[in-house]
């Protein structure tokens, strides 16, 4: 049971449990807050909108998008609330001031201290060494190269559907979704009112934070999700939520030649096409990468390469990198001392 298009702030009662998340507003949001409606059953989430998101909304698009997800065949809509927290519902009544989405699954939080915290992509740029000092306070974990990738290939099929029932995800980027290994690698995509019909308009404007703007002006398209999903892969696989360029050496020790082509015509200007069957056939191949026993990569000697627990792609070239330091620093030093001892200083 759904709740109507349009439903009053008066039918929002807070969720019982609402207290033990953290939900943190960003974005449109002025805030988020765990609610139920009335003679409906089950929890949604209110995303409240700031002023300057009211001020830019296009009111008629927002109600089409809860329109298009009701017509939906049944299995449709179910694959579409199982990926992404679409609007179900506007709310307000003179005006609009947010909507109804259905919150995040359960496992895709984690627990921090006495509350509970969405589980969002851009942990999956962290390296151990950051890990390892946000650990005491955040209780985050490490994920090895193939999680990022199983994770990944779950967006990009999400992605990919989207596409295929003529929407474009548009403010794609690593915040934007959130994630889980356990049981599966599984993936659910956030702030769904910014995505807009193909060839349409969307009900929010087009915007991007500055990492993930695009290269020239124009409307967001099914390339341009491309090129974003392309950065967020490097940006994950170099764990650098910010890059701009690509490590070649870190890509090849966990990527194919084949996938790295795909990446590198992507992020080089956003595409005028796109290979959108060798990139499904890329994201389903990182679906084993992960299985209950191992971890693997892909690489161009080898099909299936085991992956060791803890270990980066770009880890052992910056041991390297910083090994290759030391020894210079020391060799220097003895060359200072022998000259000084030479000169009897």
């Amino acid at each position: 049971m759904n709740p109507p298009d349009v439903v009053e702030e008066a039918d929002l009662t807070p969720a019982a449990d609402a207290g033990g998340y953290h939900l943190r507003p960003g974005g449109q949001a002025r805030s988020l807050e765990l609610c139920e409606v009335g003679g409906v059953p089950g929890r949604f989430l209110f995303k409240r909108y700031d002023e300057e998101t009211l001020a830019g909304l296009d009111e008629e698009a927002l109600l089409a998008m809860v329109r298009w997800r009701r017509e939906l065949p049944r299995q449709d809509r179910v694959t579409l609330d199982r990926r992404c927290a679409w609007p179900v519902a506007v709310v307000g009544r003179d005006r609009v001031t947010g909507i109804l989405i259905r919150p995040a699954p359960e496992e895709m939080f984690a627990e921090l201290r006495d509350r509970r915290v969405p589980r969002h992509l851009d942990e999956l740029t962290r390296s151990p060494e950051r890990v390892n000092a946000l650990r005491e306070h955040y209780g985050t974990r490490y994920y090895e190269p193939p999680y990022k990738l199983a994770v990944l290939g779950r967006l990009l099929s999400t992605v990919q559907w989207l596409h295929e029932q003529g929407y474009v995800v548009g403010d794609l980027q690593l915040r934007n979704a959130v994630f889980t290994i356990d049981p599966a690698p599984a993936v659910y995509l956030l702030d769904c009112d910014s995505c807009l019909p193909v060839g349409g308009r969307g009900a929010l404007p087009e915007a991007d934070p500055e990492q993930w703007k695009l290269p020239r002006e124009g409307a967001f398209t099914p390339e341009t999700d491309y090129y974003k999903f392309a950065w967020a892969v490097v940006r994950c696989l170099q764990e650098s939520a910010e890059t701009w360029s690509l490590d070649e050496t870190a890509l090849a020790r966990v990527l194919p030649s084949r996938h790295r082509r795909l990446i590198g015509q992507c992020v080089d200007g956003a595409p005028a096409s796109v290979d959108v069957e060798r990139w499904r056939a890329a994201g389903e191949s990182w679906r084993w990468l992960v299985t209950p026993e191992h971890i693997y990569v892909e690489t161009d000697s080898n099909l299936r390469e085991a992956w060791r627990r803890g270990r980066s792609a770009v880890g052992d070239g910056s041991r390297a990198r910083h090994g290759g330091v030391v020894v210079l620093i020391v060799v220097l030093a003895a060359i200072a001392v022998v000259a000084l001892v030479t000169l009897g200083v």
